[in-house]
């Protein structure tokens, strides 16, 4: 049970109204799963001080990819680009269905530049140069910015290079889930649990067991 902040009602969890006074219940907003690693490397800083240092790590890295045409980079320097932009942003690997990603205005911008320096160097190699982890991770922002194509393609990408990675394995079986796509979805889950104990694709299986009830 819960209460009414406006009437002091005792409400029942679910409900979004209270049935006394018609007081609609505030949202509950999800904290971005990111914010632990960033607290946790900017410990003892001022919250003034870890703004200024991301705003000025985030333009040195922009300023690098918006010049690519300017600049030549070999494809090791590329991919150690990337990745390191990925770690900035703290995108993880392994993004289950109820974890949340709240991107700004400007990483969205940053994540869409990435992606399109990612395809352009990956057509212009005839074929994938970054490694798993890297299209995994990019794979994850494009799906939580709802470019499900574009994020697939790098799902692809990733297992055209280790056809048995677990995280792109995962990432396969979420988009799948998403597009409802839920017999393909449990398959590849299947298939992922096969290799091995994978907590997050056993809460999938379940859910799609629960909506087929």
């Amino acid at each position: 049970m819960k209460y009414c902040d406006l009437c002091g009602a005792d409400v029942a969890e679910e409900q979004k109204c209270c049935p006394r006074c018609g007081f609609e219940f505030p949202k509950v907003i999800m904290s971005d799963i990111r914010d632990e690693a960033i607290l946790k490397k900017y410990q003892g800083k001022s919250v003034e001080e870890v703004k200024r240092e991301l705003k000025i790590k985030q333009t040195r890295l922009c300023s690098y990819f918006e010049n690519m045409d300017t600049k030549t980079l070999k494809k090791e320097e590329l991919v150690a680009l990337l990745e390191e932009s990925l770690g900035f942003l703290r995108i993880p690997i392994v993004l289950g269905v109820d974890d949340e990603l709240n991107f700004s205005k400007q990483e969205i911008s940053f994540i869409m530049l990435m992606y399109r320096i990612q395809e352009k160097a990956d057509i212009e190699s005839g074929g994938p140069i970054s490694t798993s982890a890297i299209y995994t991770r990019m794979a994850n922002a494009l799906q939580v910015l709802n470019h499900p194509d574009e994020s697939m393609s790098m799902i692809m990408k990733a297992l055209l290079i280790n056809p048995n990675n677990h995280d792109a394995l995962f990432a396969k079986s979420k988009l799948l889930f998403y597009a409802k796509d839920y017999a393909a979805a449990k398959r590849s889950l299947e298939k992922l649990m096969e290799k091995g104990e994978h907590p997050k694709a056993s809460y999938l299986v379940e859910l799609i067991d629960q909506i087929a009830e």
